[in-house]
């Protein structure tokens, strides 16, 4: 797989079972996919997630306010650097002003295009990218 870009289709399967969030439940919109993948792909997962994770760490991609997905960082760490620099404003003061975005089912909506695009922009190309490309292309089937 890593010396040819190609996940193996027999490999691809997933079984997809709706769980109930919250609100209506003869809703649709109110179930959260969980994809229950082969032990197989579970393992390639974790695999590429450190691949990808070392090189954005040695390459220095990610933003210093990027919380999510980073060892010693949390929502903890986030909170507090927010409070911490709307205070420091406050004591100098400066205008402090916020915009929140409501990013419940942001996951629900990712374009594989545009992830691999921005894969590329970062380095990522070739084998990698193929193979990652090759993994995205899933057969599922939901169960209900």
């Amino acid at each position: 797989m890593l010396s040819t870009g190609i996940f193996p289709t027999r490999l691809k399967y997933s079984q997809i079972n709706p769980v109930f969030k919250k609100g209506n439940k003869t809703e649709i919109s109110n179930y959260r996919p969980i994809s229950l993948l082969t032990s197989f792909s579970k393992v390639f997962e974790k695999v590429i997630y450190k691949r990808l994770y070392c090189h954005i760490n040695t390459s220095n991609i990610s933003a210093r306010e990027q919380y999510g997905f980073r060892s010693n960082s949390s929502t903890e760490t986030a909170a507090y650097n927010l409070i911490n620099n709307i205070i420091e404003a406050l004591n100098n003061n400066k205008w402090v002003v916020g915009i929140f975005c409501d990013l419940t089912k942001a996951f629900d909506y990712v374009n594989h295009n545009i992830s691999l695009s921005k894969l590329e922009f970062y380095g990522i190309t070739g084998k990698a990218k193929n193979l990652i490309k090759s993994y995205l292309d899933r057969y599922q089937r939901v169960r209900i």
